[in-house]
């Protein structure tokens, strides 16, 4: 009997352990720039992990790319910067496992639903001439 409870609780403690939060199904990355990258942890969840980007289509992506390694868990969300080769084409299929470290891949702590890397789009905003600061454009213009 106390197997059983014990087992019980392994499986409710793991279901709320680490769970990617962005990017999502219907919400993905572009191809241009750093990327947002958030979760939730729980307590108990390791501390840092290693993101990493797959694709089970080795024709788009032909290995997992490590994005950033030691991420401080306890933060909730990152900036994550184009692997070194810049990012993939424009395509589907794509997922950001939260793993262990850099050399073990395969110890997935969360894994983000499928999403879309996308074109980035052509246009652009920035600031004015006269100072006109938006919230997500006002840089180094003062």
């Amino acid at each position: 009997m106390r197997s059983a409870a014990a087992l019980c609780l392994a499986f409710a403690a793991g279901a709320y352990a680490y769970t990617v939060t962005f990017p999502t199904e219907t919400e993905g990355w572009t191809n241009s720039g750093a990327q947002v990258l958030s979760w939730t942890r729980v307590d108990t969840d390791a501390l840092n992990f290693t993101a990493v980007l797959v694709n089970n289509d080795a024709s788009i992506l032909s290995d997992p790319q490590i994005l950033a390694a030691q991420v401080d868990g306890t933060l909730g969300n990152t900036t994550l910067n184009p692997p070194s080769g810049g990012w993939p084409s424009p395509d589907g299929g794509f997922r950001v496992n939260l793993v262990q470290n850099t050399t073990e891949l395969n110890t997935i702590l969360a894994q983000s639903p499928t999403f879309n890397i996308t074109a980035a789009s052509s246009s652009s905003s920035s600031a004015s001439s006269t100072g006109t600061c938006f919230w997500y454009n006002c840089g180094s213009y003062y």
